[in-house]
């Protein structure tokens, strides 16, 4: 009887998610033995068009095979610019039951070609419930839940637990549309039924659990940005993530808020640094590729007179010394032709210094010039600065301030948008972060994506004023907008280059 209850479940899980599933060994399986082991490598949802919408509507959340209890509900409601949800969810247990690396769950929205976007984290209560509210710019998307690492990760593992489906409560015309997406696999997924984990600790508060939920997912983080190899091709970033992640660390556990919030900054700058890895490494094995074919189309013609012999045997003895004798002097300019040919070159890349993009400066100096004059821009080498006084960011019209400042980046491609809060105040780190979170959403109203930005909270750690004085106090509390990217390159409009020439003999 429980052998067929372990084959109807693969077969369940086999039809829904195109899995690779090991068999369970002919045997009754051992106290503690995994009853199955799945490697989920793709999934087809169903994503819904909330275009037709005008009111609210009501979508459902059900648990896929893995977490079949678990349900949910998400309120839609389209707005100018961004989908907005609200949602709720009940029946979760923690991420760990599905591994010691699993400490969170993260919602996310996939369009219908398949790319994902990461709303953020749901975070639960003691009862196995969470509430949760995000946007997307999307207006057709699925939505699905997954156990992950770290909350920041920018791709869905495969530890689907939940996913949308059209309920009663489903309001007007909704259109479905296919969405196929892939997922990353990290490990095989084990999972023993009906054994629960064990507790052997002391129960904390949800303020505590959350504080040490946060470092361990920055610590995650930072292994898994330290295992693809950040460290060779990152190493500024991930230092700074080790750095933020130890001074979280360090603060007393009364500071709860404090610790999750510079450990959510350790936490997306490891992430940053691993992604940055991956490009960097896939740029340097094409390079490599590149020059392999051109040492190898190089070599081609060298090798061309081994094959032309009549010519050479038809040149008597002598002419055959003569022509040997300069190149045998070393002081004539065939012979510095030749080492020339065979001697390795080393070429500096200028382009490099304008991220691979030479139209960078010209774009730059467009996104400057499109800059509305009321906007306070500084152009530096973080980036192109956009400062906003504390005063603004808390406006009704914050939207519609920061609506020319979308319009200006909208042509530029890989750009991406640090939010910053700062203050004047001690032990503001949170207060600033939510500030920076205000003006994110606002960026996403404009209809800038979420994927591009991040949010920081700096506390007081990045005065631009003495605070002895009201008027300095005051320049301290504000948010900057820092744009970077590829496209506007890393020098600002007021650097340049200098090219470095050997000395003179």
């Amino acid at each position: 009887m429980r052998t067929f209850a372990f084959t109807s479940t693969v077969l369940l899980v086999c039809f829904q998610w195109h899995v690779v599933a090991q068999s369970p060994p002919a045997s009754e399986p051992r106290r503690g033995q995994p009853l199955y082991q799945v490697t989920i490598v793709s999934r087809t949802t169903k994503a819904l068009n909330y275009g037709y919408l005008t009111a609210p509507t009501r979508i459902d959340f059900r648990g896929t095979p893995v977490l079949a209890d678990a349900r949910g509900e998400a309120i839609v409601e389209p707005k100018r610019g961004a989908t907005q949800l609200k949602m709720r969810f009940d029946h979760v247990p923690p991420p760990s039951r599905f591994g010691a690396q699993y400490l969170t769950y993260v919602v996310w929205a996939i369009s219908p070609d398949g790319r994902a976007q990461n709303m953020g984290e749901l975070t639960l209560d003691g009862s196995d419930k969470g509430k949760f509210s995000a946007s997307t710019p999307m207006q057709t998307f699925a939505m699905i839940v997954t156990a992950e690492p770290y909350y920041s990760v920018t791709q869905p593992s495969d530890i689907v637990v939940m996913e949308n489906v059209v309920g009663p409560g489903t309001i007007g015309k909704v259109q479905e549309v296919n969405a196929t997406y892939e997922l990353l696999p990290r490990k095989p997924f084990t999972y023993d039924v009906g054994t629960e984990p064990k507790v052997s600790a002391a129960p904390v508060s949800q303020e505590q659990y959350e504080a040490i939920s946060a470092l361990y997912q920055a610590l995650n983080a930072i292994q898994i940005a330290q295992a693809q190899d950040a460290d060779r091709y990152a190493p500024e970033r991930l230092a700074r993530a080790r750095q933020v992640y130890n001074q979280a660390r360090t603060y007393p556990a009364n500071l709860s808020k404090e610790i999750v919030s510079m450990a959510r900054e350790a936490t997306q700058i490891a992430e940053d640094s691993r992604s940055i890895a991956v490009k960097r490494a896939e740029a340097e094995k094409l390079a490599d590729e590149q020059r392999r074919l051109n040492g190898a189309s190089q070599a081609a013609p060298a090798e061309q007179p081994t094959h032309t012999p009549p010519r050479t045997s038809t040149q008597p003895e002598s002419g055959r010394a003569r022509s040997q004798a300069p190149q045998a002097s070393g002081t004539q300019a065939p012979q510095v032709g030749a080492a020339a040919e065979t001697a390795p070159t080393i070429e500096a890349d200028h382009s490099r210094l304008l991220r691979d993009d030479p139209q960078a400066p010209e774009n730059r100096k467009r996104l400057l010039s499109a800059l509305p004059g009321s906007y306070e821009v500084v152009d530096s080498g973080r980036g192109v600065v956009v400062t906003l006084p504390q005063q603004l960011v808390a406006a009704a019209s914050l939207q519609s301030y920061l609506t020319p400042l979308a319009a200006a980046i909208r042509p530029y491609k890989d750009l991406h948008i640090e939010v910053g809060g700062h203050t004047d105040a001690e032990n503001a780190v949170a207060v600033t972060e939510r500030e920076a979170e205000r003006v994110k959403l606002a960026l996403i109203g404009t209809g800038i994506s979420p994927e591009i930005i991040t949010v920081r909270g700096y506390g007081n750690t990045l005065p631009r004023a003495s605070n002895a004085s009201g008027a300095g106090r005051g320049q301290n509390r504000r948010v900057e907008i820092v744009i970077a990217g590829d496209s506007i390159g890393i020098l600002p409009t007021w650097g340049r280059t200098y090219t470095l020439q050997p000395p003179a003999r």
